[in-house]
């Protein structure tokens, strides 16, 4: 019976690898242009993706991009485009000034600018999909800050390069973690700086892998702990030997993955407009059982969440995921398996040597980091569970402090989706930063003493 039961489970699994990993949702065309698979994908897309959206039932907002979203809710908005050192061309969202404020411009004070990342395979909806008063960028543009959302490489916004083609270049999807800390984090901070004509970020914000990505790129380059007056970590991934979702059960099937990766050429994962995540929404999206397959689903990555208002879990699946690299996810099951470590992306022992000088990926320095850091981190989060969490306390260069969720259940998901998410978390977050303020005549002066 037991070893029924282990066939049984293997067996399960297996299909929600495949299921995960679904080829002909990602392939690039790098075969013939008559490929049928591709053909059949783009019958969908175009003719029975528009029908099943129109009679949906949902929240205007799910078909929204970020900045109308923001403009939906009464703020100013601007789009900027960031070119990493490497060529991948970033759009970053801003929101200048609170729906409160009059206009835009003071001429005694100068706004701070705050910088927001988003979680793995998301986009900068992640800090929108609650309602304005409980939405952590409204929260912040309100209370005086200059907000910016970042998007990385990959997902719905971010998806252009100076030379690749996302669509017909697999190199284009030849990154994972480290070349978002090491370029698209620097790129982006720098860029918001230079266009503030500020020295410092008041605060940089990191969800999940916005947290990984911020670290790695500030053990790497000094300057960027310069740049930045205090990191606050919400649900923090960086070692995720205990992590306590779908993916662990995943992981053991990583060096399989790569091998899909391999044979179907597939670069890009999980991206929000293909039939796979279509097809998703309409089971989701138009039954009563439908709903609670979908929540159960999301249950297995983020965790389980007793509250969760109907509204917002529409407004998700409209916008996550949203595209990502197949290494991203990679990077993520390899630090699983590699147990409590914070590891650059393996590519096995010959291709480290090339790379790093080691069969061995090396190890990010985590004491480098020298930003003032503080973390909040909930019992319940399946993504950054409490040993983690301990194990990343011990090492950071400059923690500050620590904030643990007053509640018990607090989960993952509900960083992003809980109507109590303002209250447990962005308000506690909102009294550890710094002056929203700048005062104009002295700007000069001032700036040495932020250091």
């Amino acid at each position: 019976m037991k070893e029924l039961h282990s066939t049984f489970v293997k067996t399960v699994i297996s299909l929600a690898v495949v299921f995960s990993f679904y080829p002909p949702d990602n392939l690039r065309e790098l075969w013939s242009p008559y490929n049928p698979v591709d053909q059949l994908q783009e019958w969908f897309l175009q003719t029975i993706k528009p029908n099943i959206e129109r009679h949906i039932t949902q929240d205007p907002e799910t078909f929204m991009t970020t900045p109308e979203i923001i403009a939906n809710r009464g703020y100013p908005v601007e789009i900027h485009q960031v070119v990493t050192d490497d060529g991948y061309i970033l759009e970053l969202h801003r929101i200048p000034y609170g729906q409160r404020d009059g206009h835009s411009h003071n001429s005694t004070f100068q706004r701070r600018a705050v910088f927001l990342q988003h979680g793995m395979m998301g986009t900068d909806h992640f800090w929108l999909v609650g309602s304005t008063n409980s939405s952590l960028a409204f929260i912040l543009a309100d209370h005086g800050f200059d907000v910016w959302l970042g998007n990385a490489r990959g997902n719905t916004y971010s998806r252009k390069h100076v030379s690749f083609n996302p669509d017909q270049d697999e190199a284009f999807w030849d990154f994972s973690w480290d070349e978002m800390g090491q370029y698209d984090i620097p790129a982006s901070i720098d860029y918001v700086l230079n266009a503030t004509g500020q020295e410092k970020l008041a605060a940089y914000f990191g969800y999940s892998l916005g947290c990984s990505v911020f670290f790695m790129g500030a053990s790497q380059y000094p300057r960027i702990n310069d740049q930045v007056d205090i990191m606050i970590g919400l649900g923090p991934t960086v070692s995720v030997a205990h992590l306590n979702n779908y993916f662990r059960y995943m992981a053991p099937f990583v060096n399989i993955y790569q091998l899909f990766q391999r044979l179907f050429g597939i670069g890009e994962v999980h991206t929000n407009d293909g039939v796979l995540h279509s097809v998703t929404r309409l089971i989701c999206e138009t039954s009563e059982f439908g709903a609670k397959f979908g929540r159960l689903w999301l249950s297995q990555i983020f965790g389980y969440s007793d509250v969760f208002d109907q509204l917002e879990y529409y407004r998700l699946l409209g916008h996550y995921p949203a595209g990502g690299s197949a290494n991203t996810m990679t990077h993520l099951l390899q630090n699983y398996n590699f147990g409590e470590s914070f590891l650059r992306f393996d590519f096995g022992a010959e291709k480290n040597m090339v790379r790093y000088g080691t069969a061995y990926p090396p190890e990010y320095n985590l004491t480098k980091v020298t930003t003032p850091v503080f973390l909040i981190h909930a019992d319940s989060d399946p993504f950054a569970p409490p040993e983690d969490v301990a194990w990343l306390k011990e090492r950071l260069g400059n923690l500050k402090g620590s904030l643990r969720v007053e509640s018990p259940s607090f989960t993952h998901g509900d960083f992003v989706w809980s109507p109590r998410v303002a209250e447990l978390v962005h308000f506690p977050a909102v009294d550890l930063l710094p002056s929203p303020f700048l005062y104009k005549k002295n700007y000069a002066q001032l700036q040495p003493h932020l250091h």
